[in-house]
């Protein structure tokens, strides 16, 4: 499940996750009324964030490093 958040890019604010787009929607136009007398500041956005992630680098190797000893045992009888 992916979460959203708002990023003003004038202001310099990024507002916390949210679990719907709807939600991040009324946290932008708030601010937008708010701050910004309900204008569009150039380069705000609703930016996704995937919940699924790819593994850090060092899982990968490990896990490829498993891979190939237990590859290796398997054709040398261990």
């Amino acid at each position: 499940m992916s979460s959203y958040r708002y990023r003003c890019s004038v202001c310099g604010i990024t507002w916390n996750d949210v679990t719907t787009k709807r939600q991040a929607e009324e946290e932008r136009d708030r601010h937008r009324r708010e701050v910004h007398d309900g204008g569009a500041p150039d380069g705000d956005v609703i930016q996704a964030q995937d919940a699924k992630r790819w593994p850090g680098r060092g899982t990968l190797v490990a896990g490829l490093l498993i891979a190939l000893l237990l590859l290796y045992s398997s054709r040398h009888g261990q």
